[in-house]
């Protein structure tokens, strides 16, 4: 019996470690997403001064990138063929026109970056780029343009150029087991029918091992409790350690911009905190919700059931006394 008891925890802890699994791998792991999210918060809970010195800074940024409009970057050349093209083209009639001896004008500049195209210099530098993480500055330049306008605030301004700063393809660090359990992860994802295929194993192996469905519907309220606390308890967590203590974020926002600022444990821990409050959507804590209720009433069910029970069970008859023999006169 000792033994069963403990095939039958060991099942639900499966079951209920898959069910989280699978809510969780709703979300897809955009790393350039969450990262630009995360900076968002971090100037959102700083102080307002440490805003608006970020915000000057980035303005610097704007005006830097003003300063070079019009120039020509290796980024924009490798990712248009016909800018590459063109450039060739202009190389072949330069050269013609030298033989004719045309005095041209910036005639040193135009030989070295003709001796770059030509010998393919420029096409070797694009290969080594292909696949590397460039910023977008076109749309860093856009929000620049648009805030001078009037038309984001600061907190716009400031969560659309860190965005637009980070790369479209930056990958997750490849740290060791966590890479492969990504990779694990990302097969599941792509082959769902798995998860649900081992749930129905787990679930029928708990059924051979109860063969009870009143049992079989508490242990799946338990099972269900359990969920609801494990998805629920941490996101509460944090939503009362931010009410009760507080996320500052200041000292990091003010390091990221150069201010010196030493931050310690809280400034971190407020870090983690709101990252991992960005793997909980409406959706995660929905189910989260309902998973708890369903424990719930599950457990209120049982409750109520066995005191029924005990409340319509007949008193036991009470054992009469036995006759004492008769004194012999």
């Amino acid at each position: 019996m000792g033994f069963k008891n403990f095939l039958i925890s060991i099942i639900k802890s499966l079951i209920a470690f898959l069910i989280v699994t699978i809510v969780f791998s709703t979300i897809t792991l955009n790393l350039p997403n969450l990262m630009k999210n995360v900076f968002g918060d971090i100037f959102a809970y700083a102080s307002p001064d440490a805003q608006k010195q970020a915000v000057s800074k980035l303005a610097e940024t704007c005006s830097s990138l003003d300063k070079g409009e019009g120039i020509v970057t290796i980024s924009q050349i490798c990712s248009n063929r016909s800018l590459l093209d063109s450039m060739k083209e202009n190389c072949r009639d330069y050269r013609e026109l030298k033989r004719k001896g045309v005095k041209i004008e910036n005639d040193a500049q135009v030989r070295e970056t003709c001796m770059q195209v030509e010998s393919g210099e420029i096409e070797n530098s694009c290969s080594r780029l292909e696949g590397s993480t460039l910023p977008d500055f076109s749309n860093i330049g856009a929000v620049c343009k648009d805030y001078k306008a009037g038309l984001i605030s600061d907190r716009e301004f400031f969560f659309n150029v860190i965005g637009g700063a980070l790369p479209a393809n930056l990958d997750a660090p490849r740290i060791g087991a966590l890479d492969k359990y990504n990779e694990v992860l990302n097969y599941l994802n792509k082959n769902k029918i798995i998860y649900f295929l081992i749930l129905l194993a787990l679930l029928a192996v708990l059924w051979l091992l109860v063969m009870s469905l009143e049992l079989f519907l508490v242990i799946l309220s338990q099972i269900s409790f359990s969920l609801g606390v494990l998805i629920m308890l941490p996101y509460l967590g944090i939503i009362v350690y931010e009410n009760l203590v507080g996320i500052d974020t200041t000292p990091i926002l003010g390091s990221m911009f150069g201010s010196g600022a030493i931050f310690g444990f809280k400034a971190i821990l407020s870090v983690i905190l709101l990252m991992f409050l960005r793997t909980y959507s409406s959706f995660i804590v929905a189910f989260g919700i309902v998973f708890l209720a369903i424990g719930i009433a599950g457990r209120f069910y049982w409750f109520s059931s066995k005191k029924n029970v005990k409340s319509t069970e007949l008193p036991k008859p009470e054992a009469k006394p036995k006759p004492g023999k008769r004194k012999k006169s």
